[in-house]
């Protein structure tokens, strides 16, 4: 392997932030979730933490085990660096109101890197309505083991056959 022969998941590897054992993000990467989530979670019919929207994307990110996770981590990473060249401060140092002005004016409806600065909405989405709470706040049955049994239909629904009116039969010359 020759100094310039590496992929983007090694690269990530060696530039992103170190992350502790059992977890899937470091520390500023979930702070930064958090962050996120803070002024997104806003606008939703749910009651949820910020802090708890951030820990089930990182539950989901750790069960998964994905070797993809990582394009999060440079997601979330992007979004707390990229406001130093326009506010001269890291996206968690900011205030609330600040950071949702941000949003507001640069990252909804962007392109380029503040474009995918905007799919952090996708990431905090899954950790609100992921959350075991949600369900019963917007009054949505979930099946599980409880769900009643169908009783098995006396009659059975017509089998298709040739003849009998729902196949033309092919005829003979």
């Amino acid at each position: 392997m020759s100094w310039y022969s590496f992929t983007l998941d090694e690269l990530a590897y060696r530039v992103l932030p170190q992350v502790a054992p059992g977890r899937a993000l470091a520390d500023s990467e979930w702070l930064t979730l958090q962050c996120a989530a803070e002024i997104l979670l806003e606008a939703l019919p749910i009651d949820i933490d910020a802090t708890r929207a951030a820990d089930n994307v990182e539950r989901f990110l750790c069960a998964g085990r994905s070797k993809r996770a990582w394009r999060c981590r440079v997601l979330l990473t992007l979004l707390e660096l990229l406001p130093l060249s326009t506010h001269a401060r890291r996206f968690s140092a900011m205030s609330a109101p600040e950071r949702r002005r941000l949003f507001e004016a640069q990252i909804v409806g962007a392109h380029g890197l503040w474009g995918i600065c905007a799919k952090v909405r996708y990431l905090v989405l899954m950790g609100a309505y992921g959350d075991e709470s949600v369900p019963e706040q917007l009054g949505v049955w979930v099946p599980g083991a409880t769900r009643p049994r169908r009783a098995h239909a006396r009659h059975s629904l017509p089998v298709a056959q040739s003849g009998n009116g729902y196949h033309s039969s092919p005829t003979a010359p």
